[in-house]
């Protein structure tokens, strides 16, 4: 109880500024969850990427002084929240100083969370290292996610690499050991493909027994990927009703502990009743992407806006076509047929009435089915 009272300050401010100021404005607040990408450099061979093949794509990446120019704009502020993926970011030799730059900009910084396939353990180490020092010295939390798809062989052929499955294992074995230390949250995310979809309970099963979360999302086709070649890994109307059932499992597995599960639930009734997207999405309230070569964008399903190392950052993000595009052909259009792929704490705040409804109806259910 005592919990949730001290929560409730930072819950009504989310709640008011993006339910009731938001809607007075003609643009959007600035941002406070960045997904930065910097580096379309991978050493995995993934099934449904097709980033790795991309040479000329990897060369294009910024170095540490043009990201330094890019994130002093004054767009990126206001950051509480930064995730970064790839490309496997851990193959930038200074990765430790492009997240001391978020770090000595944003003195709200309040989480810092990095996607990696786990196949280069020690050096992963290495960078934690200093990364974990860096961070707990500022009091951010650093959150390493390992994208694991499936397990044993299946692993190695999705990514393309021998003895993938046992590399990703170690690196997970040394992210729980810094865990036990208390440096890190460590969890797992899993793309859903035809390749892997019957073993996904299983995998969930064996992630319980780590003590690792894992979060499912489904595979798609998207531009900056790359994987236009790809299609043919995702899951289609043929799989659609082993689909549905997985993620029906989910979405029943609902607890103060687990609230995923109410995302699970809002993919479920946009597979199975084609309704639209009601949950909301952090990119379409409060955040931004910003690819490898400085190309901005509003969102993962956004077109590009511009290159924020030619042009600055804020004037791209709120230039009046861009902003006409994002409400027009996004916030109107592409977001309410976008499945959730997260549930962050922002999102979290602002659904936050919306969401404890829908709880105590899951409950009140569970209840009268009891009796």
């Amino acid at each position: 109880m005592m919990s949730t009272l001290s929560l409730l300050p930072g819950i009504l401010a989310t709640w008011t500024r993006y339910n009731l100021l938001q809607p007075l404005r003609r643009a959007p607040f600035l941002p406070r969850i960045l997904h930065l990408i910097p580096t379309h450099r991978c050493n995995a061979r993934c099934v449904m990427c097709g980033l790795w093949e991309d040479k000329a794509s990897a060369e294009g990446d910024l170095n540490i002084e043009q990201w330094r120019r890019v994130l002093s704009d004054r767009l990126f502020s206001k950051l509480q929240y930064v995730g970064i993926s790839g490309g496997e970011p851990f193959l930038r030799k200074d990765l430790m100083e492009l997240i001391g730059i978020f770090v000595e900009n944003n003195p709200g910084l309040k989480r810092v969370s990095i996607t990696t396939n786990g196949l280069l353990t020690e050096r992963i180490d290495r960078h934690l290292e200093s990364i974990t020092s860096l961070l707990s010295h500022r009091g951010v939390l650093l959150d390493v996610s390992v994208s694991f798809h499936a397990a044993g062989d299946t692993l190695n052929k999705i990514y393309g690499v021998d003895r993938a499955f046992e590399k990703a294992c170690a690196t997970l074995e040394m992210l729980k050991q810094r865990r036990s230390r208390g440096q890190l949250s460590c969890s797992l995310n899993c793309v859903l493909l035809r390749d892997n979809l019957e073993q996904a309970p299983a995998l969930l099963h064996w992630a319980g027994e780590q003590e690792l979360p894992l979060s499912f999302v489904l595979g798609e086709e998207r531009e900056r990927f790359h994987n236009q070649a790809c299609r043919e890994r995702f899951l289609g109307r043929e799989d659609r009703g082993r689909l549905t059932d997985f993620i029906r499992s989910l979405a029943a597995d609902f607890s103060a502990a687990n609230p995923s599960a109410l995302k699970y639930g809002e993919i479920l009734r946009m597979l199975e009743e084609g309704r639209e997207r009601t949950l909301s999405c952090y990119y379409a309230f409060a955040g931004a992407l910003l690819g490898h070569d400085g190309t901005l964008y509003y969102c993962s399903h956004s077109t590009e806006i511009g290159n924020a190392a030619k042009t600055p950052a804020g004037r791209l993000f709120y230039g009046r076509e861009n902003l006409d595009y994002r409400r027009e052909k996004l916030l109107r259009a592409e977001c309410r047929r976008c499945p959730p792929y997260t549930l962050t704490r922002l999102e979290l705040e602002k659904d936050f009435f919306k969401l404890a409804v829908r709880a105590a109806g899951k409950r009140m259910g569970k209840l009268w089915r009891k009796n």
